[in-house]
């Protein structure tokens, strides 16, 4: 028996064990790539294929589809794209009979995924299928969970709310921890990483973090960029935009390119940029999270197309978009979303940041609760125990 609680015994009397991952989206391909790792950590014999970007390459993944160039926001913005994604799900389940894996490891992006289960159990009743990183169905569309119940031996859920949900639905579920508590985390102090960014003492360092997909880049950029204008104006500023690592760094140069406050482009380094930065603008989703847990003060921007937001409307149970928010049940942070989404509010909501000290102070203590609200669980470590203990049985103490 080994340190780690693993019985690997003689190389020759374990056979490798294959597992089919797919990771539709950023954060999910930085996710499945550390669980990845810690996989074959506990069980070197473990390979993995499927959906993933360039992460999960990295954590030795078979890369057969990258979704990263083709993620959209919203029904219309989709449909050019139905025929790749469909033709995608269905290789995927052809790929089951060549390639044998013990089980398939889905992570959040629930219209391509659920449709998968659903195809994958019509064809192979008897492979395993883990979900690992929860769909928001608890905010909208929670009919979706009758699909998971029907299609998934387990759910791995890494927001501490969600458990009594599945709970309630009857779902298997365990709560394994949020990964991201045990990667965000500054490389050095705050004083250090502000002069490696050139920020003098007096100016006022702002994180921008629209997003991964272009689309988000249409929505926010524009508004975002005439509200630092406006900022520029009264306070010493530096913006630092987070590049995601699918988007095309010339793009974002083209809307620099009318924009004459202070903004540098920042690449690979955004927990860094977090912890050293006064506020934060985000578009909605992993990245608020990120964000709080470096105790950053942040607005929260959220808009889609309008006819998509009518579409969707009916089936949300929610009014909120940031995690924060729903981590903290109420709004300790300020969201924009659809018409507020604009240069005057985002301007207006910055500049309290700036000149309400209390206010800011405020968010800060809000923000830092957050931490010990997800634990200090180590996600990869139980989410690879969990995937292990169905994929070999009996191996795992």
């Amino acid at each position: 028996m080994t340190a780690s609680g693993i019985s690997r015994g003689r190389p020759s009397d374990q056979m490798p064990a294959k597992i089919m991952m797919v990771a539709g989206e950023a954060s999910a391909d930085l996710h499945a790539s550390t669980l990845l790792q810690r996989l074959r950590e506990l069980d070197p014999q473990i390979q993995a294929y499927g959906v993933g970007s360039e992460k999960l390459r990295q954590a030795g993944a078979r890369v057969d589809f990258d979704f990263s160039r083709t993620s959209v926001v919203g029904i219309f913005e989709a449909i050019p794209k139905l025929r790749y994604f469909l033709n995608a799900r269905d290789r995927l389940v052809l790929s089951i009979a060549s390639e044998k894996p013990g089980l398939a490891v889905l992570l959040d992006l629930p219209d391509f995924n659920l449709s998968l289960a659903k195809k994958i159990k019509l064809k192979y009743p008897d492979l395993k299928i883990v979900y690992y990183i929860s769909p928001q169905i608890w905010a909208w569309r929670r009919g979706r969970v009758k699909t998971i119940k029907k299609y998934v031996e387990l759910m791995l859920v890494i927001l501490p709310f969600e458990l009594k949900f599945y709970q309630d639905a009857g779902v298997p579920v365990r709560f394994v921890g949020h990964p991201l508590t045990q990667v965000v985390r500054p490389g050095k102090p705050r004083e250090e990483l502000r002069e490696e960014f050139g920020v003098a003492r007096d100016e006022i360092m702002i994180a921008f973090l629209p997003g991964s997909r272009k689309e988000e880049l249409g929505h926010y950029v524009v508004p975002a960029f005439t509200a630092f204008n406006q900022l520029a104006g009264e306070f010493p500023v530096k913006v630092f935009f987070a590049l995601a690592p699918n988007l095309p760094e010339r793009l974002v140069r083209s809307y620099l390119a009318s924009c004459p406050a202070k903004i540098e482009i920042i690449s690979g380094r955004t927990y860094d940029l977090l912890f050293a930065s006064d506020l934060g603008l985000l578009g909605s989703g992993t990245a608020t999270l990120e964000a709080a847990l470096a105790e950053l003060p942040m607005v929260i921007l959220g808009k889609m197309n309008w006819l998509n937001y009518l579409l969707v409307r009916p089936f949300a149970y929610v009014n909120r978009a940031g995690l924060p928010n729903f981590l903290a049940g109420r709004d300790i942070v300020p969201e924009l979303l659809m018409a507020d989404c604009n240069a005057d509010r985002i301007y207006q909501e910055l500049r309290k940041l700036v000149t309400d000290h209390s206010y800011r102070a405020a968010m800060k203590s809000e923000l830092a609760k957050i931490r010990n609200q997800l634990g200090e669980k180590n996600a990869n470590d139980e989410a690879a125990r969990a995937i292990l203990a169905l994929l070999r049985p009996g191996q795992v103490i």
